[in-house]
Order: structure tokens, then C-alpha cells, then sequence
């Protein structure tokens, strides 16, 4: 079974739907800690346009990235949540426009991802179906971030 057949699987349970500009996004919900406002951020200079900068969550300094722009490239909106999801073992906040809430995914609505559009998004996104006939992309949380990112990122202990 390969890497994305196991994320089909994982996907057929309840997710957290998210709009990022005009795509509408979902993460499994195992991958899901929390949503709030966004916070005050810290701007990291020569970061990335899609890393809006670090943000004190839970006591922890956590990257906060714009996820339409990580996605596309699109210059940054108005943020109106933020959603913290665990990377691995670390942790990230995106910044998104709207939370839309829990959903079920229907089992065999969901597809691979060709292999065009696996290369393109850095192994990101796990799979492509439609919703309520909007086009839905289910991201790996584990995978949003390149690893040139979290170097940039970290933080030798509490700020």
C-alpha cells in the first residue's frame, strides 16, 4: 500500500473543512489541535511571502503561515482564523479564511492525486474529490511545510 492509498483511508472519517482564498481544504481531523483569532505575530525578516511570521500559542512559539499563499502563491488576505495543526512531530498555525467545520468525507469520493499534481504540490496535498460540487483538496499537515521553513523558523528555546 503506498503513501497515499493510506491517506484515502485515513480520510474517510471526519475532517476539518477550511477555506484558503478560493479553495476549499480539509485536514483529517487526528491532524486538527484547535482553531482561535489570529494573534499577534512576530515578523520573521527574509521568511518565505507565505510565513506571516511566529505566533505565542499555548506558551510556545509556533510558525504562522498563510495557507492560499503556501498553496498558491496568492498575496496574503485578511486572516480571519488561525488553525493549528500538528506537522509531525512539531506544530504550525495557518492562517485561513474561514473554518466551515467538521464533515464525514463519503468513502469513494475522494481520489489520488495524479502525478502531476503530486510533484506539483510537494507531496502536500493527499487527495482531490469535490464537495457540495466545489472541488475539495484533503492536505497532509505533516507535509504543508518545506523543511528550509522550520530551519528558518526555529527558535533555540522560549522567546
Amino acid at each position: 500500500m503506498n503513501d497515499t492509498s493510506r491517506d484515502l483511508t485515513a480520510i474517510e472519517g471526519p475532517v476539518l473543512l477550511c477555506r484558503a482564498r478560493t479553495r476549499l481544504c480539509a485536514f483529517p481531523l487526528a491532524h486538527v489541535e484547535e482553531t482561535m483569532r489570529p494573534l499577534p505575530l512576530l515578523v520573521l525578516a527574509g521568511s518565505p511571502p507565505f510565513v506571516l511570521g511566529m505566533s505565542r500559542i499555548r506558551g510556545t512559539a509556533v510558525p504562522v503561515l498563510d495557507l492560499g499563499a503556501l498553496l498558491g502563491g496568492e498575496k496574503p488576505a485578511a486572516t480571519s482564523r488561525l488553525l493549528t495543526v500538528k506537522a509531525g512531530e512539531r506544530r504550525v498555525a495557518l492562517a485561513v479564511e474561514e473554518v466551515h467545520g467538521l464533515r464525514h468525507i463519503p468513502a469513494g469520493t475522494m481520489r489520488e492525486l495524479p502525478p502531476l499534481l503530486e510533484g506539483a504540490s510537494d507531496g502536500a496535498a493527499a487527495a482531490v474529490g469535490a464537495l457540495d460540487g466545489e472541488l475539495l483538496l484533503v492536505l497532509r499537515a505533516a507535509r504543508l511545510v518545506p523543511e528550509a521553513v522550520w530551519t528558518a523558523v526555529a527558535v533555540p528555546g522560549p522567546p
